[in-house]
């Protein structure tokens, strides 16, 4: 089974565990900038090459943004926010597209609306924003 997280164009962290042995061996392969390499080897240092065992990040740049999530992923803890793959429908702006601007600094409402034009128009999507900015950032909402 494959898991990934990345930054599109940027960063990525990509991980296959291997079901058919008993221990689940894990293939881990990374690119990314200095930052996140410095992460990803920090980490390893600190809790093992087994990334199911670290402790999720609670840093909020884009490197641990990425751990966090794959750290999720391979726990079976991931469970994002919203599953339409068209968030704003007014200014036909995807899912996705929120989400990479949120990974990679747009951590208010108002500054995902700056970089990617979700929510400029009737505003009805901004709660579904703030959810997922909420989720990357590992706030808990009610």
């Amino acid at each position: 089974m494959k898991y990934k997280a990345e930054l599109q164009g940027r960063d990525f962290i990509e991980v296959e565990l291997d079901s058919d042995s008993a221990g689940s061996a894990m293939r881990v392969n990374m690119v990314g900038c200095s930052n996140f390499m410095d992460v990803m080897k920090s980490m390893r240092k600190n809790f093992g090459p087994d990334l199911r065992k670290w402790p999720v990040p609670t840093a909020t740049d884009h490197a641990s943004l990425l751990v966090r999530e794959i750290i999720l992923k391979l726990q079976g803890q991931w469970e994002f926010p919203y599953q339409e793959a068209e968030l704003c429908h007014c200014r036909s702006v995807e899912t996705s597209t929120v989400d990479q601007a949120i990974v990679a600094g747009a951590h208010s409402t108002e500054k995902v609306s700056r970089w990617t034009t979700a929510s400029t128009s009737c505003g009805t999507c901004r709660p579904q924003v703030q959810k997922i900015i909420d989720y990357r950032l590992g706030k808990k909402t009610a």
